[in-house]
């Protein structure tokens, strides 16, 4: 049992690894909100026990070391790297979900304490997808509203054509409709 651990560690960290630069790069991620969740909290509890099973050896007590100064590193700046990875790696950055249509779902994150959440529509590819369109506040607000996306208490789907993508914003008031452009991936005013 001992001796598989180092290759399940190993593949869990290549695939959190696939997936963090493609997503980083191309936008794809796994199915769901939760999936990237459970991948990151399952390669750290195995990185855990990874230490404590082989405390006796070098690489261990590098890995803590390296864990403990990266934690140590990222609160010194205000803990403002230490909140992203938080809010990112758990259900406290995610604001809304829904699912639009058997192609898209929407979603309002916030990653930040400095920042305000933004939404974005997901495209659905079976066990990958992609990030096709992103909203914040101030690509919102044209003119003299104020509409801001994470007081939004429903996403609604709308139409879809060839070209764009059509989805309302309720807030229990004036509602905003959003319609983005497929080829440029912007908002259409």
């Amino acid at each position: 049992m001992k001796s598989k651990i180092p290759i399940l560690y190993g593949l869990i960290s290549l695939l959190l690894g696939m997936d963090l630069l493609a997503y980083y790069f191309k936008k794809i991620s796994f199915i769901g909100y939760y999936s990237d969740v459970f991948l990151f909290w399952t390669w750290l509890m195995l990185t855990i026990m990874v230490i404590i099973l082989f405390w006796k050896k070098i690489f261990a007590k590098i890995m803590l070391s390296g864990l403990i100064l990266g934690l140590i590193c990222s609160i010194l700046p205000m803990m403002l790297p230490f909140y992203t990875v938080i809010l990112s790696m758990s259900s406290l950055g995610l604001t809304m979900q829904t699912d639009l249509n058997e192609n898209y779902r929407a979603q309002i994150v916030g990653y930040s304490v400095l920042g305000r959440p933004w939404l974005e529509i997901i495209e659905k590819n079976g066990l990958i997808e992609k990030k096709v369109f992103g909203c914040t506040d101030s690509q919102l607000n044209s003119g003299d509203t104020d509409i801001r996306i994470g007081s939004a208490k429903h996403i609604v789907f709308n139409a879809e054509t060839d070209n764009t993508l059509t989805i309302t914003l309720f807030y229990g008031g004036p509602n905003k409709t959003l319609t983005f452009d497929k080829i440029t991936g912007k908002l259409e005013f």
